[in-house]
């Protein structure tokens, strides 16, 4: 089946028909800068999205046109959801990142990208390496957050860390991004990534951001909290 700019506005109706004023007024506090047009939950755009990828996600693309935190949001998970050639949805991130201008359009788009084959892992790092020295700051983000992720494995974890502890943004989104994938390292890999904070050579803000989420997670011994003290840095 096509999709057709008259479906497309049904989607925009369904999204006016699904507006939540106290969710609205509630997250547009979290996400600073950023004005939802109906405060639609996570949960219904998903499902909104599951519905237009079996449909005609293609077509989809083609006949949006996205403008409000809604459209953006619910575009990037047709992006992430759709079957298709893993050149093809590179394609569609490269086009789809110009439009991430928050933490939540990002994180979300980000962790909702599948990744079915190595094939498919290896060439989205490949997409992502030079991101990680990109000045834009969700560009960055995007490519800190898609390693925490999908790339917290052995084949990847040791250059995903170096790229980490390289990244001199001091966008206050890329910090708080890089601080959250050290300490998912750590939750995963303490032998690997203790090094990196032992050697103190992350800015003082994202060692103690990540130092502190560490001591945060219950899958972390309290030794081991503990331990990390020493390493933090004169703020």
């Amino acid at each position: 089946m096509s999709f057709s700019s008259h479906d497309y506005q049904n989607v925009l109706a369904q999204l006016a028909s699904l507006a939540d004023p106290e969710y609205k007024s509630f997250h547009q506090r979290l996400i600073p800068g950023t004005t939802m047009a109906h405060g639609v939950r996570i949960p219904e755009l998903r499902k909104i999205a599951r519905a237009i990828i079996k449909k005609d996600a293609p077509g989809f693309l083609v006949a949006a046109s996205p403008q409000t935190y809604e459209e953006i949001m619910l575009t990037g998970m047709v992006i992430g959801g759709m079957k298709c050639p893993i050149e093809e949805r590179l394609a569609q991130v490269a086009a789809f990142l110009p439009l991430v201008d928050n933490w939540a359009v990002c994180d979300t788009f980000s962790t909702g990208l599948k990744l079915k084959s190595l094939e498919e892992k290896e060439a989205m790092w490949t997409f992502l390496l030079p991101l990680f020295s990109d000045d834009r700051e969700f560009y960055a983000r995007f490519a800190v957050v898609m390693f925490l992720s999908h790339f917290v494995e052995e084949p990847w974890l040791h250059q995903g860390l170096a790229l980490a502890e390289s990244m001199t943004q001091e966008a206050y989104y890329v910090r708080m991004a890089v601080a959250w994938a050290v300490s998912v390292c750590y939750v995963k890999f303490p032998q690997h990534t203790l090094p990196l904070l032992r050697r103190q050579a992350l800015p003082a803000f994202t060692q103690n951001k990540a130092i502190q989420k560490i001591r945060e997670s219950y899958r972390v011994p309290k030794e081991d909290k503990a331990m990390l003290l020493q390493y933090k840095l004169p703020a």
